[in-house]
């Protein structure tokens, strides 16, 4: 699929029930020529069902969330981690909290509902339990408090299903703990669960009594203040903790939208799940009000709605018919009572026990395993664009990659270039020349050269990542980053997306440069098959002395500033082997420039230093000590490595150049107590914007404080060669 052009923008906001079945759907049945993008503040996101099963402890964190990186890794798509701001449903245009707007074709709205805190107080003092990831984090430092016995009791504000469970869950955790605390739940019903049949309600009023659990019915609140909820009846209930767990309301920026909204702030839709007024903007779960066919919100519309949004949205894209969404009248309802029990109830029917919440359990497990135990994905034999994905003023042109023109045919049109140009860098911008005067400002500039083929989907992160990755050789040498010039290579797409693409590249690779200071001087764009960016970076040298190659002498120190690792986690991730927390540290590391490691160094008189990139740790320690004519001894315990990479590594996971630069040292023996450790196949593996390894002299070192050893790895120290001995000797301690 990476072969077929990309014609159409999908964009997925939010990572609710319904996209995660989706993308799970849409990736073991992809359709060619379209891009889809899953944009979530949060990498894990929660099912809902099993809430209660992990406040009690019964589930951990992992088995209750759907891991949102390792979910689009594997379905090939890309991922972007922000919040959406504002949707223009005219220009079709999402704005971004932390990142630059995103354009899209069809977009499908998932993100469930906000905490309603507009009751006085409720924003100071309560905790939402939405969103879940946040309560959780307070639910763990409320079970600290109250084990330093700084909690007496505990209050939720709710009535329904979900503050039902939640007290319940808590109590039976909190009593596993041997914690006995005082428990309210304050509702403004005159009943508890007043939609389910008296059984159930009869069922769960034993439980709380049981957990001695309060309830305040007709109790709406009027405010809260600090350890004290205020009723419109008088009550003032005192407590310690407030739980906020009443009816939600849509997100704050759906409302300012043009797109049609219910009182509460949830996307009107028709039963196609289509906005009422916009035929390409569909929404799902929580947030979607279905105007002819009104229901509560719950889990299992959601979930049900997966494979007609699935429909609709390729409908949509290919203008074919779309399906309607029928909800069922009613559904079964399983509750936890906090310990391995439930009870269950659909119409009059009602059961509870052990063997319910068993029952309940396989569902929810079931429901997790399609998401945990992802299946290997068959490689498409049909890459075949459809036309109706093709706008009709390119119908006409070659959309097969492989009969595409090269030489400069294969050139970036010139209208595409300028009007990205002038939109990032500043209207007039684009001023065309055949050659650029790369400084003014010294007689001598040092040039490097670099290129990347882009390991992720996000090419404005790539953009960034492919800066510091080419600025690198300009820092390892100690000289200020001046100027840099471009080549793109940008994958065959329709104008459109073409042009989407190249703006969100130069967005990246234009706002790095402005934070390290470098000026962007232009370059070069072409079509090939692979997304790359390569660059020509300049460099001027500074008031202090250049680093170089040799210069190390025995005695000095090794250090290192950035954790090894970042090869096989990106191998790992092409693989769907990497798990979405490890994928994200990675990233971040990349993302970290060297030109304050650089300026430290400087600081500290180095004179031999260089990046660790391609040839992996040892092959560019090899490089400084062949140039010093010296030898070195490592520590393989002080290798650091980037959370997750032992893991992968010791799986046999590799990236694809680290054989070869295993082969360089083929001729070195190193004992197997060594070369089966994690760290020693560390040292072969390719970083991207990896760190800077140098060497300090030993007077220099001594007097170094807590906050460099915060910021650089010492791994080992320089030596004599005398011709003799292994170059590189790799120690125990």
């Amino acid at each position: 699929m990476k072969d077929a052009p990309i014609f159409k923008d999908l964009v997925l906001v939010g990572g609710g029930h319904s996209h995660a079945l989706v993308l799970r759907k849409w990736a073991m049945n992809p359709l060619p020529g379209v891009r889809i993008t899953l944009i979530s503040p949060q990498t894990m996101t929660p099912y809902s069902g099993m809430l209660p099963g992990l406040i009690s402890g019964h589930y951990s964190f992992a088995e209750t969330h759907i891991d949102l990186v390792k979910l689009s890794l594997w379905a090939n798509i890309r991922f972007i981690q922000d919040s959406v701001t504002a949707i223009d449903a005219e220009t079709n245009t999402l704005e971004l909290a932390n990142r630059p707007s995103l354009q899209f074709d069809a977009v499908s709205i998932d993100i469930g509902s906000t905490p309603n805190q507009q009751l006085e107080g409720s924003a100071e003092f309560s905790t939402p339990i939405k969103p879940i990831s946040n309560f959780y984090q307070r639910w763990q430092q409320i079970q600290q408090k109250a084990q330093q016995g700084k909690i007496q009791s505990l209050a939720v504000v709710g009535g329904g299903a979900g503050s039902v469970e939640v007290i319940m869950a808590m109590a039976y955790k909190l009593k596993m703990l041997n914690i006995s605390l005082q428990y309210h739940l304050v509702t403004s019903s005159k009943e508890i669960l007043s939609t389910y049949n008296h059984s159930v309600i009869s069922r769960v009023k034993r439980q709380f009594k049981k957990y001695k659990i309060n309830i305040h019915t007709s109790s709406r609140v009027k405010k809260l203040s600090q350890g004290a909820i205020h009723c419109n009846n008088g009550d003032t209930i005192l407590t310690d903790e407030i739980i906020w767990c009443i009816q939600a309301a849509g997100s704050s920026w759906l409302k300012q939208s043009q797109l049609e909204c219910d009182n509460a702030g949830f996307i009107k839709v028709r039963k196609t799940l289509q906005s009422l007024h916009y035929d390409h903007i569909f929404a799902a779960g929580d947030i979607a009000c279905m105007v002819a066919t009104p229901r509560p919100k719950a889990g299992v519309y959601a979930v049900r709605q997966a494979d007609i949004l699935f429909d609709n949205l390729r409908a949509t894209l290919l203008n074919t018919t779309l399906h309607e969404y029928e909800p069922q009248d009613g559904f079964l309802s399983l509750l936890a009572l906090g310990e391995k029990q439930a009870t269950g109830s659909k119409s009059i029917f009602s059961a509870s026990g052990e063997w319910v919440w068993r029952w309940k359990n396989s569902i929810d497990v079931k429901f997790m395993n399609q998401f945990h135990q992802l299946p290997v994905l068959s490689m498409p034999s049909d890459t075949v664009i459809s036309p109706q994905l093709i706008e009709d003023n390119e119908k006409e042109e070659q959309h097969d990659p492989l009969k595409r023109c090269a030489g400069c045919g294969a050139k970036i049109g010139a209208d595409i270039l300028q009007q990205v140009l002038n939109e990032v860098m500043g209207e007039d911008y684009y001023q065309p020349h055949d050659a650029v005067q790369i400084t003014r400002q010294a007689k001598i500039v040092y040039q490097s050269v670099d290129a990347l083929k882009t390991p992720i989907q996000d090419v404005w992160l790539f953009g960034k990542i492919a800066v510091n990755h080419a600025l690198s050789d300009l820092y390892a040498m100690n000289l200020k980053a001046e100027s840099a010039q471009v080549l793109i290579s940008l994958p065959y797409a329709s104008s459109k997306v073409q042009k989407r693409q190249l703006k969100a590249l130069m967005q990246g690779i234009s706002s790095q440069l402005d934070t390290l200071q470098c000026r962007f001087l232009g370059g070069h764009t072409s079509e090939t098959s692979e997304l790359s960016v390569g660059l020509a970076v300049n460099g001027i040298q500074q008031k202090t002395d250049l680093f170089q190659k040799q210069g190390l002498n025995p005695g000095d120190k090794l250090v290192l500033s950035k954790p090894l690792g970042t090869g096989v986690i990106l191998a790992a991730a092409m693989q769907t082997e990497c798990d979405g927390d490890i994928f994200n540290q990675a990233i971040a590391s990349m993302l970290v420039p060297n030109d304050h490691a650089a300026m430290i160094l400087s600081q500290l008189h180095v004179k031999a230093c260089t990046d660790v990139t391609g040839f992996g740790l040892l092959g560019h320690l090899k490089e400084l000590c062949m140039a010093s004519a010296c030898a070195a001894r490592l520590n393989i315990h002080a290798i650091p490595l980037l959370p997750g990479a032992d893991k992968l590594i010791l799986q046999d996971i590799k990236s694809s150049l680290h054989s070869q630069n295993r082969k360089a040292f083929e001729t070195e023996e190193y004992p197997e107590s060594i070369t089966q450790k994690a760290q020693f196949k560390a040292l072969f593996d390719p970083q991207t914007s990896g760190g800077l390894l140098a060497g300090i002299a030993a007077e220099y070192y001594e007097e170094l404080k807590d906050d460099f050893h915060h910021q650089f790895y010492t791994i080992g120290e320089v030596v004599a060669y005398d011709n003799s001995s292994v170059q590189i000797r790799i120690e125990e301690s």
